[in-house]
């Protein structure tokens, strides 16, 4: 499995809001590739919104499911969101089975994530 990578843009078309795009795998051995999201979502703003676009993700196991959950309890805090786009089939399965997808609004890609947020 490749290496988890992230790299990290704001959203030009929308004041607080940035879009997260992974590559590779995410799990437990994965700390290094975090510390930039970590470091955004720990210092984040009032009403800031973070779109993990995971296109690109091959894998995620428990350890990131805990990672999301979370990221998305501290962004809800104060008063932001997490938001998901584009998930693989397997990657979506596995939210509607651990009922991640009850709690995490869910984009079949970037583009139509950020034009629910410019509505």
């Amino acid at each position: 499995m490749q290496a988890l990578e992230i790299t990290i843009e704001p959203v030009t078309s929308l004041q607080n809001t940035h879009a997260a795009h992974f590559q590779g795998a995410f799990d437990g051995g994965v700390k290094e590739p975090l510390e930039g999201i970590e470091k955004l979502i720990m210092g984040s703003t009032e009403k800031m919104i973070v779109i993990f676009d995971f296109k690109s993700l091959d894998y995620l196991n428990s350890y990131a499911i805990g990672q999301l959950v979370a990221w998305h309890n501290h962004l809800v805090k104060k008063g932001g969101q997490l938001i998901i786009a584009s998930p693989s089939k397997n990657v979506e399965d596995i939210f509607n089975i651990v009922g991640i997808s009850t709690m995490l609004k869910i984009f079949p890609d970037v583009e139509s994530a950020v034009a629910s947020l410019s509505n």
